[in-house]
């Protein structure tokens, strides 16, 4: 399924059903944070997408996090930006792939695993690794504790 072709790859509901987390994959290399806060306004000036408290775009080489208090500026920066060669290099040694070799499908299902993990291992991961801090600092673990997270929502 093309990712242009549906709205967001990954989302994560609160046990009540409320959407706490929009998630886009892009096997996209050479990305900036000016480049995720415009395709981030993109998609929220276009799109159909639910209210959601976080924001985050994913790349093989960064992420990019907002976190969404209520309606802000659409270009705003991303709060967090992340080394996702770091958190994703278990996953492509597992895949026996590089950031560069993955396909769209392949990384979409890496960080559906990826956000299934934090979840599973909750705060515990953040302080066993302080690369991991801003998980807890922006209040991610803790909504995704009892979150379903779902790949390619319909």
């Amino acid at each position: 399924m093309p990712t242009q072709d549906k709205g967001i790859d990954v989302i994560a509901y609160d046990p009540d059903g409320r959407v706490i987390l929009l998630a886009e994959a892009k096997s996209r290399v050479g990305t900036s944070a000016e480049w995720a806060a415009q395709f981030r306004r993109n998609m929220l000036a276009h799109g159909t997408l639910p209210n959601a408290q976080f924001f985050l775009i994913a790349t093989p080489e960064r992420m990019y996090f907002w976190k969404q208090d209520g309606p802000g500026v659409l270009d705003a920066p991303p709060e967090f930006t992340i080394d996702a060669a770091a958190e994703f290099k278990p996953y492509f040694e597992k895949l026996g792939k590089t950031s560069q070799g993955v396909s769209g499908q392949a990384f979409e299902l890496m960080v559906l695993l990826w956000l299934t993990e934090i979840a599973r291992t909750g705060d515990a991961g953040s302080k066993k690794d302080p690369s991991k801090r801003w998980l807890a600092d922006s209040g991610l673990i803790g909504s995704l504790e009892k979150a379903r997270i779902e790949m390619n929502p319909a």
